[in-house]
């Protein structure tokens, strides 16, 4: 067997909230939800982690139109959406500029299954230092998304309280009745935060009918729980879509997914997190962890063959496995390869070869 690359990685730096967006958070959850108190929130958390994971079908599916599903949703789970949100946005927009494939001026965004907006908002944070565009959310839940733009307005306003906040349009409806009214190529980005899993229809026809609706030169980010069934079939929707897409994020590469071919992996990243400190108190609690965040992730440009990836063939890869035996295989071109000497990495970093071989032979692919 040919001698293995020399891989290196960078650690990536941990995403977080500015401070003042985190008291923007919990300040509205105080005046929304005045009884909320943290007694209650942590039973109602406790029974709305347990129905995201073990008991997912048990939730309704206007679950955010509940007051006491909201608040726990506000206290925990959005933080974290918006933490993945951000760090997703964070990948995607370096991965597309190095290609030249990130709008160079955005002035319309839609969240698709907007629920309390925490995509739109994550995207506040990431490109605070740019002039707002104006936001389309769409969602089923009518109450939750008036909350969604009242939120929207409160971060805006703590990121930037000398500037007007962002116009930001809802739209209560279901999503492929409201794709097939609107006008084709309306927008820049197009945003899906912890929306495919909560169909129980194909993906496709929703792929399909949102991709009519990105302007030329136009990114959509798609980010999904890293459950093993959802990044699998987020992995297979990628793969259906080879010959009308380029893919921005995850992938370094053009064409199938090794992991499709074992049955029990899947692509999913790992990003430090720093919490909000009630965020992490209630995760104590609740025996989970407290110091990152995990998604499916999959950008793309709705166009094939967009723009060449950014590094030679065989040069750059994708870390996709958990450290074993001091090994981590890295996604490299479609193929599986074995590297030590990743034990900073996490699984998503993205892995360079250093132009040099190591004396200990390939472990090929797993």
């Amino acid at each position: 067997m040919p001698p293995e690359v020399r891989w290196s990685a960078s650690a990536r730096r941990p995403v977080e909230l500015p401070e003042t967006v985190e008291r923007a958070l919990a300040a509205f959850l105080k005046s929304r939800f005045p009884k909320a108190t943290k007694e209650r929130l942590k039973y109602a958390v406790r029974d709305l982690s347990e129905a995201f994971t073990a008991e997912r079908a048990r939730l309704p599916g206007s679950y955010l139109n509940q007051p006491p599903v909201r608040s726990a949703y506000l206290a925990f789970a959005h933080p974290q959406q918006m933490l993945r949100g951000l760090a997703a946005l964070d990948e995607s927009v370096t991965r597309a500029g190095s290609r030249g494939l990130w709008p160079e001026r955005v002035e319309r965004v839609l969240d698709l299954g907007a629920g309390l907006g925490a995509m739109t908002q994550a995207y506040l944070v990431h490109r605070a230092s740019e002039p707002w565009p104006s936001f389309t959310m769409v969602d089923h839940q009518r109450s939750a998304l008036k909350d969604a733009r009242a939120l929207t307005t409160s971060v805006a306003l703590a990121l930037h309280p000398d500037r007007s906040p962002p116009h930001v349009r809802t739209a209560p409806d279901r999503l492929l009745p409201w794709l097939a009214s609107e006008r084709e190529g309306s927008y820049d980005v197009v945003l899906l935060g912890a929306v495919l899993n909560e169909r129980r229809e194909a993906w496709e026809p929703l792929l399909a009918a949102l991709v009519r609706l990105v302007r030329p030169g136009g990114i959509v980010i798609v980010v999904e729980p890293a459950h093993p069934a959802t990044g699998r079939r987020l992995m297979e929707l990628r793969e259906s879509a080879l010959g009308m897409t380029t893919t921005v994020a995850p992938c370094t590469h053009a064409v199938a997914c090794p992991l499709l071919a074992l049955r029990k992996d899947w692509c999913f990243s790992t990003r430090g997190a720093r919490l909000p400190e009630s965020v992490a108190a209630l995760a104590r609690v609740l025996g989970h962890q407290a110091v990152e965040v995990r998604y499916a992730l999959w950008t793309f440009a709705p166009r094939p063959d967009a723009a060449p990836f950014e590094a030679e063939p065989g040069t750059l890869g994708r870390i996709v496995s958990d450290e074993m035996d001091r090994e981590r295989v890295i996604c490299v071109d479609g193929e599986r390869q074995r590297s030590r000497g990743l034990g900073v990495a996490q699984r998503g970093d993205l892995a360079r070869s250093r132009g040099g071989v190591s004396d200990r032979p390939s472990s090929g692919r797993r």
